[in-house]
């Protein structure tokens, strides 16, 4: 695993950002480079980086030298900046990609916990996961175990006296992906934007390419705000609900590629029981009601792209 390349995406967060830089930068097992994707950040990112010294023609800290930073012309989301991050880390032959979010500050032996965790298994996996906590301790980006041990036994368990777990699913909060199935599956679809993309690609990547695992003593702190899911029916700031547009319309798609009939009609459900709660509590009812029909809309006419996601995997 010597050619392992980190990819942070990064949007208005400059100060939160170089806190996740150093903690990269500062890892026990090091990485070859750390590309930093730009969604055109309007906060003064850049400059920021360059008057700290982490980018520009005199960098001053330490292992600057492994920083490869990128601004976007703009926002294309946080599918789209991994899209381009993990593009750009392919391009270069990595062997394996470390993927995280601005707002990501992994421990000091955090990889090395990943790489010590690949040798343990005993076979080719698609990626692995840290444990993720937020700032008060509480679970975040808990990835999802198999749902399959409810109908016959699976080992989900194999590798638990290793603090290792199999799982089905995970966000992009410290993902070390094998480059190897990045090119057999292709990158994040980035037409997603915002919401759904870690879901669909870490499925898409463990049912192409092989099995995924968690492992309990690679640690990462986030620090996002809430723990709590997304929730269009509690949302009070209005400027944030024309996003749960892409909430619905990429969950409907998502479950639809890799859940069951079952699952693909409680999905649809909770569209529509979402709605009944929308027109009974909270502000801003029409707004609300109208990002749950236009996702739908979108959805069941195709309007999505359902061509190039059907095509993903060649990107």
């Amino acid at each position: 695993m010597d050619n392992i390349y980190a990819v942070v995406v990064t949007y208005n967060r400059k100060d939160i950002l170089t806190k996740c830089i150093d903690a990269i930068l500062a890892q026990t097992h090091p990485v070859s480079k750390l590309v930093i994707i730009d969604n055109n950040s309007t906060d003064g990112t850049e400059e920021h980086l360059k008057k700290e010294g982490y980018i520009g023609s005199e960098p001053v800290k330490d292992n600057t030298d492994k920083i490869l930073y990128k601004k976007l012309p703009q926002n294309i989301g946080g599918a789209g900046g991994f899209h381009e991050g993990m593009k750009a880390a392919r391009g270069e032959d990595a062997d394996w990609i470390w993927i995280m979010d601005d707002d990501v500050i992994p421990e000091k032996n955090c990889l090395e916990e990943l790489v010590a965790a690949r040798e343990r298994i005993d076979e080719d996996v698609s990626f692995l996961a840290s444990s993720i906590r937020g700032t008060n301790g509480e679970a975040m980006n808990v990835p999802k175990i198999t749902r399959k041990q409810f109908m016959h036994y699976t080992d989900w368990y194999k590798y638990l006296d290793s603090g290792i777990v199999q799982i089905v699913k995970a966000t992009f909060v410290s993902l070390l992906i094998n480059g190897k199935a990045v090119k057999k599956c292709g990158l994040p679809w980035k037409e997603f934007f915002i919401w759904g993309d870690d879901s669909e690609y870490t499925q898409r990547i463990i049912r192409d390419y092989g099995p995924a695992y968690m492992v309990g003593k690679s640690k990462a702190l986030h620090l996002r705000a809430s723990a709590n899911e997304l929730s269009l029916v509690k949302e009070t700031d209005k400027n944030r609900i024309p996003l749960y547009f892409y909430y619905y319309r990429n969950n409907l798609i998502v479950f639809h590629e890799y859940e069951t009939l079952l699952y693909r009609f409680l999905c649809m459900g909770k569209l529509w029981y979402d709605s009944l709660r929308v027109l009974f509590k909270g502000k801003h009812k029409a707004k609300k009601l109208g990002v749950i029909t236009k996702a739908f809309f979108n959805y069941v006419t195709g309007r999505y792209g359902r061509k190039s996601f059907r095509n993903r995997a060649e990107e």
